[in-house]
């Protein structure tokens, strides 16, 4: 109503003042109008602050924002004359509108669309420096536990507690041997537990089939080692370490005293347990024969035979450690004669020969050192 009435007083003041008014006429208009005004509120703008302008109509819908207030004064004006309202308004540019100190905040435009955010390079952290890790200390590597590493063999004022012939010297006539001083087992035990062991050839020395005599002829017990790997058989066995075919393939072992011998031949077969037969090396019961039994360690086996049978310490398939007893020493071959000692081979995996024989001599020499704590003694033949 007020607004109306001032659109009407407007109008007719436009009109007033398209024809000549006298003195008094338009004194009058003047008084009535701010009389009019004065009675109305809602018409006042607040002071020192201009009016909004009016929006600009345009095709594309845009969110113009309002102008910032300013503390700018509004150009002085006759106080005796009303502004023409209906005279247009220029639209706010950004040129138009007054700058904000720097010391001042802007107001934000109202419903301004907020541009999608540019997404910031990410920035690779920089590593911390971390002081340099020590060292690790290398630890030891521990011995293995499989075979347990032999004591050194004292050689200072110590007797020796056997002689050898070399390797390869065998007894007269029974053939070449193998001149091979290669230790092919060099940490094994000697698989006597703890007699006297003598070994030699159990065919050509006294008591065998071609030597004659008495197998416990005291001869045999004071005589020093012999090799007969490779000594002439009947047999087509072969090894690619004998220059020759048809030989023996391991080494016989005499055990204990004449005494022994001849106590022990006058037992049964099944009731001789007087010389244990202990495993080489830790291992398996891969085989037992009708006079054999095979023990698989690794990459070996070892075949022992002529044990009583009868009085086995093991079965097949039993794990055993070294040193652990198999059997006791006897005779037994099938039903076939012999003397009373162990038969002991080694066979081995070559990458030449595959499984084959190796010569066991060397092997037994330095275990029964080991075993004795004392050297032996090599007897050199002029």
């Amino acid at each position: 109503m007020a607004r109306l009435n001032t659109g009407q007083l407007s109008i007719e003041t436009r009109r007033v003042s398209r024809r000549p008014l006298s003195h008094a006429a338009l004194l009058f208009l003047a008084s009535a109008s701010m009389a009019f005004v004065s009675g109305c509120d809602l018409l006042l703008e607040p002071e020192n602050v201009p009016a909004s302008p009016r929006p600009t109509p345009s095709s594309t819908p845009t969110q113009t924002p309002e102008p910032i207030e300013t503390t700018t004064p509004t150009p002085d004006v006759d106080e005796d004359v009303e502004p023409d309202v209906d005279v247009e308004q220029p639209v706010p540019t950004d040129e138009t509108i007054p700058k904000v100190p720097d010391d001042e905040p802007a107001t934000p435009p109202t419903e301004e669309p907020t541009p999608e955010p540019t997404p910031e390079p990410t920035q690779t952290p920089t590593p911390t420096p971390t002081s340099p890790e020590p060292e690790p200390t290398e630890t030891p590597s521990p011995e293995p536990s499989e075979t347990p590493t032999p004591a050194p063999i004292p050689t200072n004022n110590v007797s020796p507690a056997f002689s050898y012939h070399p390797p390869g010297d065998l007894e007269p006539n029974s053939g070449l041997g193998a001149k091979d001083p290669t230790i092919y087992v060099p940490d094994m035990l000697f698989p006597i537990k703890q007699a006297r062991a003598y070994p030699q050839s159990q065919v050509y020395r006294y008591g065998g089939g071609i030597g004659g005599g008495d197998q416990c002829d005291p001869r045999n017990f004071t005589a020093s080692w012999r090799d007969n790997f490779c000594e002439n058989r009947s047999s087509r066995t072969t090894s690619p370490y004998c220059p020759s075919a048809g030989v023996h393939v391991g080494q016989d072992i005499r055990v204990g005293t004449p005494e022994g011998c001849r106590a022990e031949r006058s037992l049964l077969p099944s009731e001789r347990k007087r010389y244990v037969v202990v495993a080489a090396e830790d291992g398996y019961i891969s085989n037992i024969g009708s006079y054999t039994v095979n023990v698989r360690a690794g990459g070996r086996i070892y075949r022992y035979m002529h044990m009583n049978m009868k009085a086995l310490e093991v079965s097949l398939g039993q794990q055993v450690k070294a040193g652990d007893p198999l059997g006791y020493v006897s005779n037994d071959f099938g039903g076939t004669p012999t003397t009373l000692h162990l038969h002991f081979e080694i066979k081995h995996n070559t990458s030449e020969y595959g499984w084959t024989w190796a010569p066991p001599y060397t092997s037994l020499v330095k275990a029964y050192e080991r075993r004795e704590q004392a050297p032996g003694e090599m007897v050199v033949e002029e």
